[in-house]
């Protein structure tokens, strides 16, 4: 269905981006009573956000690192979400799993891990229930590797299973507080004029018509994309993103699998978890250097190996082997750039980075974030362009269609697809599939599916056939993109 022309009046803010920062910066702004344009290149929430761990949580890993400030504020973040959006972010047990170190002054020693967990509840607030623990340490401790001496420690975080759906409820929020949101809007580049950043020069990716559009303000809220953002724009500033590239494996649910979320350690010692996902198991992450095309990530077969390895290292006897891998998929994080540092020792805090210095005055670019600090991250950046506190949307303009990714899997609904259609901005079978209503990143999700789906759809919608062909071959390059198969994965 054709889409309402963007007006040209001159905006206070223009967002561009429509991942996690994106979409809680401009529902911020919006309902803070500012003139709100948010343009995302692809679909809302199909970058970094919808590549992530799918995880809420305080950090743990970052008193580690001494960062107490980015735990209290993590932790301080994850109680909102659990608040404000119980049906998309759950409480989620988790245990830690650790090989006993013999040195006492490890960081990662017994006495060093309890301190730190007693810390990390201590400002959470939260503990899990000792019962469902007792359950699950018991359950986890039958499917370990016996040959290892193993520390178990319980802690309670939260997931987001689906962020792609927390990203549109916030897209939704945004548009009912009087924002125009739009997908599948390039923008080509930041328009400087007299050191001032006055607008945007854009190509919608459907028609490809160009556009220009002017604004007081402009947020350059692209993740892994920022730096070229402001390359495009022949904006003289520092490298601001060191990009990460973070790899998942998705296996099936396997007997003996606990309860429980597991965070261990990898072959290498670093961190990584095991985690009940959609009914299957996500196991993440890596970290490897990746300052490539980001629409172009994909795991390497490396990362692949040494995620498979690390989780058979923990569950020996799952059953499982590389030919078992559901999917892969890969994202890039936006860390700040610093050199030739350990990534994994980079801090995961968010700064706005002002180009004023740089002759753009009113330009603000988003370096890092993660997915539980959005919300903070929003709020700072609108005090930045003079907004004190927000509102809420009215909830009278917000299209009620309430999403749980709580208990029964998800299936196809046509009166769900046609809502995201003309209510969420959903335009591509993708957008619908993948985000809106994610049907088909269940392990159940089969070609014979995706084509009734989109029969139906096109039915509804009055699509012709040669439209709805097209519009599966478009589904399934963006779904063979993003969740990929491995073939002939050979463990090392």
């Amino acid at each position: 269905m054709p889409r309402p022309p963007i007006p040209a009046h001159p905006y206070d803010v223009i967002v561009i981006g429509g991942g996690i920062n994106g979409a809680a910066i401009a529902r911020e702004c919006a309902c803070g009573g500012k003139r709100v344009l948010l343009l995302e290149q692809h679909d809302f929430g199909s970058g970094t956000s919808s590549r992530a761990t799918r995880i809420i949580h305080g950090g743990l890993r970052y008193l580690e690192h001494g960062e107490l400030a980015l735990v209290r504020e993590s932790l301080r973040e994850r109680e909102l979400l659990l608040r404000t959006k119980p049906s998309l972010v759950q409480p989620l047990r988790f245990t830690l799993a650790i090989p006993r170190h013999n040195n006492p002054f490890s960081l990662r020693s017994p006495l060093a891990l309890r301190t730190g967990l007693a810390i990390y509840r201590a400002i959470s607030g939260r503990r899990p229930d000792p019962a469902a623990a007792r359950e699950d340490i018991a359950s986890l401790e039958r499917s370990l590797d016996s040959g290892q001496r193993w520390m178990l420690l319980d802690y309670e975080d939260a997931q987001c299973e689906f962020p792609e759906r927390l990203i549109a409820d916030w897209i939704i929020e945004a548009a009912a507080a009087g924002a125009i949101v739009r997908n599948h809007i390039e923008v080509l580049s930041v328009e400087v004029s007299n050191a001032r950043a006055t607008g945007v020069r854009t190509r919608d990716l459907l028609t490809g018509k160009e556009s220009r559009f002017s604004a007081t303000w402009i947020i350059n809220a692209t993740g892994p994309w920022a730096d070229r953002v402001t390359a495009a724009s022949n904006i003289a500033t520092q490298r601001m993103i060191g990009g990460v590239r973070g790899s998942h494996i998705i296996l099936p649910r396997f007997s003996g699998a606990p309860g429980s979320a597991v965070y261990t350690e990898a072959i290498d010692g670093r961190p990584f978890f095991v985690i009940p996902w959609n009914g299957q198991t996500l196991v993440g992450t890596t970290e490897v250097a990746d300052n490539a095309d980001p629409a172009r990530t994909a795991p390497s077969s490396q990362e692949i190996d040494y995620l498979m390895r690390s989780f058979l290292r923990i569950f020996p006897n799952s059953g499982l082997s590389a030919d078992d891998i559901i999917a892969t998929y890969a994202g890039i994080r936006p860390l700040p750039y610093v050199g030739d540092s350990n990534a994994n020792a980079t801090t995961r805090k968010h700064f706005l980075h002002d180009h004023s210095d740089e002759g753009a005055r009113g330009l603000i670019s988003i370096i890092g974030g993660k997915l539980t600090t959005a919300t903070s991250l929003a709020g700072e950046c609108a005090k930045k362009i003079g907004l004190s506190s927000s509102g809420e949307p009215p909830a009278a303009l917000v299209p009620q269609q309430p999403f749980s990714s709580a208990g029964a899997p998800l299936r196809f609904e046509l009166t769900r697809a046609v809502h995201a259609v003309r209510h969420e901005f959903a335009v591509t079978l993708g957008d619908v599939l993948l985000r809106r209503l994610p049907v088909a990143l269940s392990e159940t999700w089969s070609e014979s599916n995706m084509r009734d789906a989109a029969q139906q759809m096109g039915r509804t919608l009055s699509w012709s056939d040669l439209e709805i062909e097209k519009r599966i071959e478009d589904f399934v390059a963006e779904k063979d993109a993003f969740l990929i198969k491995p073939s002939g994965i050979t463990l090392s």
